[in-house]
């Protein structure tokens, strides 16, 4: 934490998925507190909201710095005289805008750079002084430059180069030369890249600065750090040689005036924040930018802005505290299987959630697999977007929540429907005691960044949930590691049910596997794959954006659809699918209408309950009673994909052969631009100095498949109240204590909660291994390209536990099917409602009228990959149908499947 005296710089970001990470960088190795505002925030008089701040940074972003509205006030930093002056960084798109304020050009790059690693020579002076090199990240589609590079090139000196500049108030610092960085490219591709690019500039009588490069990306060097830190001594230099004015310890209220959002934290109405993480803004972007609608809602009035991920509104009616016991029976696994107990306990014709890993265990992912009931009464909530509202129902009643009493965000309605739940001791060990099990769609988690439903919906789809949770009294969860079983319930009185379900597993015994050489599965299957024309005309469109500068991966995907003459068996069906393509993140789920048959090697996100950090003894950080504690978080993206027998006549590739496969520029940019993304979105909620990366591109073997995993780490300090009045002492070890908290006295007060892992949940949706960077540019772009809702593809499922932990994966690798969506009869006059043609179910003209009255199971399955500027079209295709096909397969014959 800085100190109260410290510098303060302004941070203003262009809606970058990166940003958050730039925060960081400064705060931790400079040592300044950073407040962001967006490029188009509302302020009257810029300069004079300037006046608090020691300097300034000017950040990355998509588009063209040519386009006003895609940097904003970066623009009028540039314009800024006399007193009015600050030392200024830009950094990729503010370096491109500085430049070109003072005469510069900015055109686009042959190849554009994204994720790439390069080598940058510095002249030694400025801002290079005692830094001959760094190696670095780039990302950018356009390059600068001070002058036409063709008219020296072939000078000699240095100086005499810098003569023809036709800027003649910047001065260059350093370069990107082709010939440092040309290794392991072809003289074709090599031929694409001037033969040097301009890295950085300084003013020659102003203190601004520009780089192109990202020193805070996880694969920048620490030169390129040193280069941030160089700055900064100039910039205080000159402040203090210019202005000496001294530091405000309080920021005043006047800067945060303009920008209508004055926000006061809830114990000290005389405290700003420190700063506004760029996460909070980019929910509702205001601007229409590069001709992609923006659907962003518009921020509500106050005091209704106020609230967010971070600011819960407590309705009155959940009552007082009170005590529930939790009973747990711990017995061996013996011979009992996943399957095996779902068969034992009739769960396999029911409604269920089954988070399976049992086929696929690993260290950290795959060491439990949870089973949760679902009773006709359980509690269930349901959201679609764009209705402000959630179903809640419950035991027979029916009941609308506004979400306009939660800042109009279902994510906020769910952390505050998780509040009252606090546990203090129970069996750590077991990560789920119960709570919220269920799914956020992929249309969900894009209102998270402010983008509604825009695609035409069908009947069926408009009347499906993009949310769907159920509250899990009871549950099953198998310990594989430590082969426990442990039979739960958070239920009153429900010691009965325990026993009696204890003694019935004790009994079981293990499932014959379903064969993957004989189908066990009789049925007559139509497959719609993708149309490959189509999918590599919206593979070129993805990369005329990224060479536009507008992203710099953008995750395109599509659908295949499965069409039977009969309602298939979903159970037998889930087991040849866990059987044929074994993952970490396997689930069986039958939630309402929806079947999910999930076989995703991804997790998504993981968060601990809150604990006390190790070796701390029980202390209180103010007057409140309030504790200290830390949630630890785990995302693990994947990109980076080959197949394991890319050739079905040789054998499978070995795990050397595919880490050689996946050590090529394009991998290795795919996966590095999603980490630094991921960074980003988990730097805006834990804070700078909490983030890291323990594991980086790393090749793990699947069924199918070769993937390159990354580990991102963060640590999340919250407040948790002091339950004074519940005993958590007398507890027996295998029960556990739930408080229900006191409401607000008055219905329209709105307080801030602490932060609790859903916040990282809120600030990261939705998954950037789905979606690209930069997020909200990309996925505009990509809800323009592809025809139809994602809707549980590419969304996430998994759990929020009563004691304050969650895991969730992302949905890929999955066969998603809906009931009640079949083939409608024509009608009387030969009209239709929806239904799907004949010809499209593999049905000859004879066999119509046969099967005229057959209603048709249908099944969706998606898959996609990440395009970059070094994608092909045919390898993009290949990879989607290598995604697609280990999922296919469930519904092929034996030698179908067998050949692919």
């Amino acid at each position: 934490m800085p100190h109260a005296t410290t510098h303060r710089i302004l941070f203003i970001d262009a809606y970058d998925s990166f940003t958050n990470n730039i925060i960081a960088l400064l705060e931790t190795n400079l040592r300044v507190e950073v407040t962001t505002i967006k490029i188009d925030e509302p302020i009257s008089d810029f300069a004079e909201f300037l006046t608090p701040f020691s300097a300034v940074v000017a950040g990355p972003g998509p588009g063209n710095p040519r386009n006003f509205k895609d940097v904003g006030w970066i623009r009028e930093l540039w314009k800024l005289e006399g007193q009015d002056l600050l030392p200024v960084l830009g950094i990729c798109l503010g370096f491109q805008s500085l430049v070109l304020a003072f005469g510069g050009t900015v055109d686009r790059l042959g190849e554009p750079r994204h994720g790439v690693v390069r080598r940058v020579r510095g002249g030694g002076e400025g801002i290079f002084r005692g830094v001959e090199e760094v190696e670095t990240v780039q990302y950018h589609s356009l390059y600068a430059s001070l002058g036409p590079e063709s008219k020296y090139e072939g000078v000699g000196s240095y100086d005499a180069r810098r003569s023809l500049l036709k800027c003649s108030d910047l001065r260059p610092l350093a370069w990107d030369y082709e010939m440092d960085n040309a290794s392991d490219r072809t003289r074709d591709a090599i031929s694409l890249y001037p033969r040097r690019v301009l890295m950085a500039v300084e003013h020659k009588s102003k203190p601004f600065f520009g780089i192109q490069f990202h020193a805070e990306s996880i694969c920048s060097n620490n030169n390129a750090r040193e280069v941030i830190e160089a700055w900064w001594e100039i910039a205080k230099k000159w402040k203090r040689s210019c202005r000496n004015i001294e530091l405000l310890s309080i920021l005043p209220r006047s800067v945060y005036a303009d920008l209508g959002a004055v926000q006061i934290d809830s114990r000290n109405g005389n405290l700003l924040p420190r700063h506004r993480r760029a996460v909070h803004d980019s929910k509702t972007p205001s601007l229409s930018i590069n001709g992609i609608r923006n659907e962003a809602k518009q921020t509500p009035d106050l005091p209704e802005d106020l609230k967010g991920y971070n600011g819960v509104h407590r309705s009155q009616g959940l009552g007082r505290k009170c005590k529930v016991r939790v009973e747990t029976r711990v017995e061996n696994v013996g011979e009992a299987t996943v399957p095996s107990i779902c068969e034992t306990l009739g769960l396999t014709d029911e409604e269920v959630i089954i988070l399976d890993s049992e086929m696929h265990q690993r260290h950290d992912v795959g060491e439990l697999s949870i089973i949760g009931l679902v009773s006709p009464n359980s509690l269930r909530l349901e959201y679609r977007v764009g209705t402000n509202e959630v179903r809640r129902i419950h035991e027979g009643l029916n009941e609308t929540i506004d979400l306009r009493r939660y800042g109009g965000s279902v994510l906020s309605y769910l952390k505050h429907f998780m509040i009252p739940y606090k546990v203090e001791s129970s069996n750590t060990g077991i990560p789920f005691w119960g709570g919220l099990m269920g799914f956020i769609s992929y249309e969900a988690c894009l209102e998270t960044i402010g983008i509604n439903r825009s695609q035409a919906c069908s009947g069926n789809d408009s009347q499906r949930p993009d949310l769907s949770f159920i509250f899990v009294e009871r549950s099953i969860v198998i310990d594989h590691l430590h082969q426990r079983i442990h039979v739960q319930t958070i239920k009153p009185d429900d010691q009965d049910w325990v026993s009696k379900t204890t003694l019935r597993l004790k009994s079981t015994k293990a499932t014959t596997p379903v064969s993957t050489t004989q189908s066990p599965l009789s049925f007559n299957a139509h497959m719609s794959l993708p149309d490959a024309a189509t999918y590599q005309s919206n593979v070129r469109a993805c990369q005329s954006t990224i060479r536009a500068g507008d992203s710099y991966e953008l995750c395109l995907t599509t659908q295949a659809t499965i069409h039977t003459q009969t309602r298939l068996a979903t159970w037998p069906l889930y087991l040849r699918l866990r059987n044929l393509n074994p993952a970490p993140f396997s689930a069986y789920v039958r939630l309402g209408k929806l079947t999910l048959l999930s076989s995703s090697p991804e997790r998504f996100l993981r968060w601990s309950r809150p604990t006390k950090p190790s070796g701390s003894s029980t202390c209180t950080n103010d007057a409140s009673g309030r504790q200290e504690k830390t949630i630890s978080c785990q995302f693990r993206p994947i990109k980076g994909t080959v197949k394991r027998r890319p050739d079905p006549n040789l054998p499978p590739l070995t795990l050397f052969e595919a880490t050689a496969l996946l050590a090529t520029p394009k991998e290795r940019a795919e996966n590095l631009m999603i980490v630094d993304l991921i960074r980003h979105d988990l730097h805006g909620v834990v804070g700078s100095g909490r983030v890291s990366v323990p594991k980086l591109m790393v090749v793990e073997e699947y069924a199918t498949l070769f993937q390159l995993v990354s580990v991102v780490e963060g640590s999340l300090v919250v407040e948790d109240g002091n339950d004074g009045d519940i005993n958590n002492e007398n507890n027996e070890n295998d029960s556990l204590t739930i408080g229900k908290t006191s409401d607000s006295s008055s219905t329209g007060n709105t307080t801030h909660s602490a932060k609790a892992g859903i916040d990282i949940l809120a600030a990261s949706l939705p998954p950037g291994s789905m979606t690209g960077a930069p997020k909200l540019r990309s996925c505009q772009i990509l809800r323009s390209l592809e025809d139809r809702p994602r809707g549980v593809y590419s969304g996430v499922l998994g759990y929020m536990d009563v004691g304050g932990g969650g895991d969730f994966s992302v949905v890929i690798r999955s066969a998603v099917h809906w009931d009640h969506d079949a083939r409608p009869k024509r009608d009387a006059d030969g009209g239709e409602s929806g239904e799907v043609e004949d010809d499209q179910i593999g049905i000859s003209d004879g066999e119509a009228g046969e099967e005229e009255s057959v209603v048709n199971d249908e099944w969706t399955i998606g898959a996609g990959g990440a395009v970059t500027s070094l994608s092909s079209e045919e390898g993009e295709w290949e990879e989607m149908l290598a995604k697609l096909r280990s999922t296919l397969r469930l519904f092929e014959n034996d030698e179908q499947g067998s050949s692919k």
